[in-house]
């Protein structure tokens, strides 16, 4: 009878041990989707040690713009990223990832994996370097993530950045209207090369007599993206 009892009472422990190890981890149940974002600081980063001995950056964002990431696991086809409350961002220093310096109101950018708890309290994790490190939890099985400072050309005021500006608009039009003497090969292009973005914007008043209709707007448009456009009236005729 105290044999039964005894192993009765550990078979009580082990299925006791084992519904609170699954307690202890939630996501393996969580719906979960690897995402792209762009997000605004809600809290300033801080830097934490875990229970595991590793150090996160941790912080606040509301998700600006996402989308599902094509690597890495499939996750739940129907979970819908929260763009209405805070997302807490899990970074891994430890593994891989790299502190970011921001500030409440800071736009940045991140991808890793988004989780949902059925309780609540959507996460970002997974968004440091895949397999940098050996010891971090999953390793190779999630594919590398970031978290950085949005660039200015992910914002939509500057999703024309005078660069993209003038290689999508301002280039195809001098390559046209000027060559072949500013061209490479042509008398002029030593001197005033118009593949040069500064060139032009330095000579604008002599590239503006050569343009006209369409191609004059577009080049005007693009001196305006400029922080301090120039003009130079003394720019030579080809």
């Amino acid at each position: 009878m105290r044999r039964l009892l005894f192993a009765l009472s550990l078979a009580f422990c082990l299925a006791s041990l084992a519904a609170a190890s699954a307690k202890r981890r939630p996501h393996a149940k969580s719906s979960h989707a690897e995402i792209a974002a762009v997000a605004q600081v809600e809290t300033a980063p801080q830097r934490i040690v875990h229970r595991n001995r590793r150090t996160f950056e941790e912080l606040d964002v509301t998700i600006l713009s996402a989308e599902r990431a094509p690597e890495g696991d499939a996750g739940s086809e129907n979970l819908v990223f929260d763009t209405a409350h805070p997302v807490h961002v899990v970074h891994d220093l430890t593994c891989g990832g790299s502190w970011v310096e921001a500030k409440r109101g800071d736009r940045i950018e991140v991808k890793g994996e988004y989780v949902h708890p059925p309780r609540g309290g959507d996460l970002i994790h997974f968004t440091h370097p895949a397999g940098a490190t050996e010891g971090c939890g999953r390793g190779d099985a999630h594919p590398d993530g970031y978290l950085r400072l949005a660039r200015p050309a992910a914002t939509a005021e500057a999703a024309g950045a005078p660069s993209d500006v003038f290689w999508a608009t301002v280039r195809p039009v001098v390559a046209r209207r000027c060559a072949p003497c500013h061209e490479k090969g042509g008398k002029m292009y030593a001197r005033l090369p118009f593949d040069d973005p500064n060139v032009l914007s330095s000579h604008a008043d002599g590239v503006r007599r050569r343009l006209k209709g369409d191609d004059l707007a577009a080049f005007e448009r693009w001196l305006t993206t400029l922080s301090s456009p120039t003009s130079d009236v003394t720019n030579p005729k080809s």
